[in-house]
């Protein structure tokens, strides 16, 4: 088997895997910013009042997206270990060959 039809089936799963792997860096970039603002929010002086909690309103229950971390890092296990999986098998099958 040539080198060019083994690499034309092995293109998609690579994609797939490297796509599950972006998806949860963009994830974890997500998590850490979002974690260090509302660190920042929530210390004493950190310029939302004397407490520092006269912001805690402006990202509590207005959309800010506590979830959207949880579900982005499941889609992204999921399109990761499906891209794996897949290449696993699509190797094993151009080993076989």
């Amino acid at each position: 088997m040539d080198k060019m039809s083994g690499m034309s089936h092995t293109k998609y799963p690579y994609l797939v895997t490297a796509l599950g792997v972006a998806l949860m860096a963009v994830g974890e970039v997500y998590s850490f910013v979002r974690t260090m603002m509302m660190r920042a929010m929530f210390r004493a002086g950190g310029g939302y009042g004397g407490s520092g909690f006269g912001g805690a309103r402006q990202f509590g229950g207005g959309g800010f997206g506590f979830g959207l971390t949880g579900i982005l890092a499941t889609v992204a296990v999921i399109v990761a270990i499906v891209g794996v999986v897949w290449l696993g098998l699509t190797l094993r099958k151009l080993k076989s060959a």
